[in-house]
């Protein structure tokens, strides 16, 4: 049997991919370092993201999303002044198919920050996320003022074709003093730091995502 060598085409596609796969994840990592965020376009497939999109709106025919609340414990409350979402818990060992092959990508995601960062992150949460027409969610932090185990917040848009015209955008505010608008296009995905305020602006399209948090504490 001949040995394929290691000059020939097929081992430098390997070596190029490989390249580009670390080359990438460095950029967004560097990213997270320095600024406290990062934007993942094409972090799924497409079909995969359709698959997203058709699986919630199975859900959404069978079951009654949430009106989504602010604050922690006694204090949480629904305050439509500061956020008019409605969402729908996903339960990790008994999802939907691309809901668990989308939190398979994510927890790769997880390893390769705490490799890199040392973040002690031993779990996440996620939902689905709905914006009626209309709706937003103002300025606000993930960290809960009386502690939380939430360390890095994470947003998988699933709407194709968005336009700027549609509004609905994310917006981070850096540490730094700068704030940076992140589109909802189906396919990208947002990490940030959860300390970090940001804010969703109001929406003139139904706007849907998965947004969750990863923990340094595990969920029971």
């Amino acid at each position: 049997m001949s040995k394929v060598s290691l000059a020939s085409p097929i081992w430098l596609i390997i070596e190029i991919v490989f390249v580009i796969y670390f080359s990438s994840m460095n950029e967004w990592l560097d990213d997270l370092e320095t600024k406290g965020w990062t934007e993942l376009k094409n972090f799924l497939s497409i079909e995969i993201s359709r698959g997203l999109l058709e699986e919630m709106a199975q859900l959404q025919s069978r079951v009654d999303f949430q009106q989504a609340s602010i604050g922690k414990d006694d204090n949480k409350q629904v305050n439509l002044t500061q956020r008019g979402d409605f969402i729908y818990w996903i339960d990790p060992k008994n999802c939907l198919p691309y809901a668990s092959e989308y939190l398979k990508n994510l927890e790769q995601i997880i390893s390769g920050l705490n490799r890199h960062f040392y973040l002690g992150i031993r779990d996440y949460e996620c939902h689905y996320a709905h914006y009626p027409v209309g709706s937003f969610y103002k300025r606000h932090t993930d960290r809960h003022a009386k502690g939380s185990a939430r360390r890095v917040s994470s947003v998988f848009y699933l709407n194709p074709n968005w336009k700027e015209s549609e509004g609905g955008e994310l917006v981070i505010y850096e540490a730094s003093g700068k704030s940076s608008l992140i589109k909802p296009e189906m396919g990208t995905l947002a990490l940030f730091l959860s300390e970090l305020e940001h804010e969703v602006l109001p929406t003139l399209r139904e706007r849907k995502s998965i947004t969750g948090w990863m923990l340094t504490e595990t969920i029971l």
